[in-house]
């Protein structure tokens, strides 16, 4: 959910308070509940994918770490798609 933009909330706000995440993005402040904990052990399967994930995540943080890198993930992503949400998607497509 949007904030609206006459809140003084909307200023740049971001964070955790009483179980709701505000966040930042394309200048905009959202709003949306904190995710739970995982108590549970996580089966192979999800396991396998967490990992694969925090993968993602190192490529895309070394990317958007080198300024050359970045500039040429900001052209590919298109739209409200970042340089870092792209190499994160280029990283987790199946390789053919």
């Amino acid at each position: 959910m949007k904030l609206n933009d006459d809140h003084f909330l909307s200023e740049g706000l971001s964070g955790k308070m009483h179980g709701m995440i505000f966040y930042n993005r394309f200048g905009k402040t959202f709003i949306r509940k904190a995710s739970g904990s995982y108590n549970k052990i996580p089966t192979e399967k999800q396991a396998a994918v967490r990992a694969r994930f925090i993968e993602a995540h190192r490529f895309a943080q070394a990317i958007i770490s080198d300024p050359v890198q970045k500039a040429i993930y900001e052209k590919k992503a298109k739209g409200k798609c970042t340089a870092y949400s792209k190499a994160v998607s280029e990283y987790l497509k199946p390789h053919q």
